[in-house]
């Protein structure tokens, strides 16, 4: 890898999280959605730096074989391709890669609650137990491997073109952010439409009943009756897990942490 291309490669993911940081933190300051308990930073912040730079290696070495032998099994003609409008088609191939984005990411995250070798990547994610824009980056590298997969295998093997598929990723990229940050949004009826930090935080709920695994759209759970509407302030999971990165990144891989479920 050339020099100045794995520069670019290991601070790109950094510059997202500085810019995360910047748009956030005021927000959270002015509209908090939850008091603002006292929290441990540095195993986040690691998720955030050393993390993200173990997902990209991971997302060029695996994901990237992967996503590219699926397409070339992919549809010959693009999605869409017979709309004669380019803004529309634009516009509807966006749309329609975010549903599928959207479905293959819901399956994937209602069986990583459901399958024990999946939920004990999944367990580090809802380990926290502060809800704000960085505990969105609290999730271990594999995890973010098979689910990055599963969310992007469908744009592939149905031709989403790369404009619309990339404009679908960055957005979601986006809205993973938000829908964790300690932000008030109070849009009314539009909670149904869009998900919002209390949509999310109520998947995170440590003594609710799994509920809310879709990442933008709420109705695919009201479709799936996995929709809860209630409000959420407790957060984590039941069982005591390490406070370190270190420890958090070896917790799902231990024999013992293995029998636990």
């Amino acid at each position: 890898m050339d020099d100045a291309i794995g520069i670019h490669f290991l601070t790109r993911p950094l510059l997202f999280v500085a810019l995360a940081a910047l748009a956030f933190l005021p927000l959270e300051h002015l509209a908090a959605a939850h008091a603002r308990p006292r929290r441990r930073f540095a195993a986040d912040l690691a998720f955030a730096t050393v993390g993200q730079a173990l997902v990209q290696l991971g997302l060029v070495f695996a994901t990237g074989l992967v996503l590219a032998r699926l397409d070339g099994i992919a549809v010959d003609r693009p999605l869409l391709a017979g709309l004669a409008d380019r803004h529309a088609r634009f516009a509807a191939e966006v749309a329609v890669g975010l549903l599928l984005f959207e479905l293959g990411g819901y399956v994937y995250h209602r069986l990583a609650h459901a399958v024990p070798a999946l939920w004990r990547l999944h367990e580090i994610h809802h380990s926290s137990e502060t809800m704000d824009w960085l505990a969105s980056f609290r999730q271990h590298p594999l995890e973010v491997v098979l689910v990055t997969l599963a969310q992007n295998a469908p744009l592939v093997l149905l031709g989403v073109p790369l404009g619309a598929h990339a404009t679908v990723l960055v957005g979601l990229k986006l809205a993973t952010v938000f829908v964790h940050s300690n932000i008030r949004v109070p849009i009314g009826p539009l909670r149904f439409v869009v998900a919002t930090p209390r949509f999310h935080h109520r998947h995170h709920q440590r003594d609710g009943g799994a509920a809310n695994f879709a990442s933008f759209l709420p109705f695919i759970d009201l479709l799936f009756g996995s929709h809860s509407d209630a409000t959420s302030d407790r957060f984590g999971v039941a069982r005591k897990l390490p406070d370190s990165f270190v420890g958090l990144l070896v917790a799902p891989l231990r024999r013992r942490d293995r029998r636990a479920f």
